[in-house]
């Protein structure tokens, strides 16, 4: 059964969201792999479910964007956190205090966020572009959506 371009265009927030979630989740599954495996897996997830967010949905493209650019800062802020807490931790655990453990922890945090943000935005661009010339040509190519 044909279900491209069915679903409600609000349903894109939902692919997004289960982006962030199975992202979250590959850091898990990718243990034991490289950075690079670890990567190419989470940006994956991105850009699958962008694809499928606008090949499915009825959403406009901007829509798509924007859902993937607040998912993009939803990842970023995590990875912020997590890492600004793992670095004070082991700043700490190797003996340092004061105000400096805070300092290189939300540098450390920083930097990653801002990776993290740049690359689950280019991801979701990406997938959002995609998923709507997919749908745009599918539709054309077997007309009407089937609803049933």
């Amino acid at each position: 059964m044909n279900k491209i371009g069915t679903m409600h265009p609000q349903l894109v927030w939902l692919f997004a969201l289960g982006a962030v979630l199975l992202g979250g989740i590959s850091g898990y599954v990718t243990q034991g792999a490289s950075a690079g495996v670890a990567s190419a897996v989470y940006f994956g997830i991105f850009s699958v479910s962008a694809f499928a967010a606008m090949a499915l949905t009825r959403a406009k493209a901007l829509l798509g964007v924007g859902a993937f650019l607040a998912a993009s800062l939803c990842a970023a802020a995590g990875y912020y956190f997590m890492v600004a807490s793992a670095t004070a931790e082991a700043a700490s655990q190797l003996g340092a205090s004061g105000e400096g453990i805070g300092a290189v922890g939300s540098v450390m945090g920083g930097f990653v966020a801002v990776i993290v943000a740049l690359g689950t935005t280019v991801a979701g661009i990406t997938g959002v572009v995609a998923g709507n010339k997919f749908r745009k040509k599918a539709l054309e190519a077997g007309g009407a959506p089937v609803t049933a």
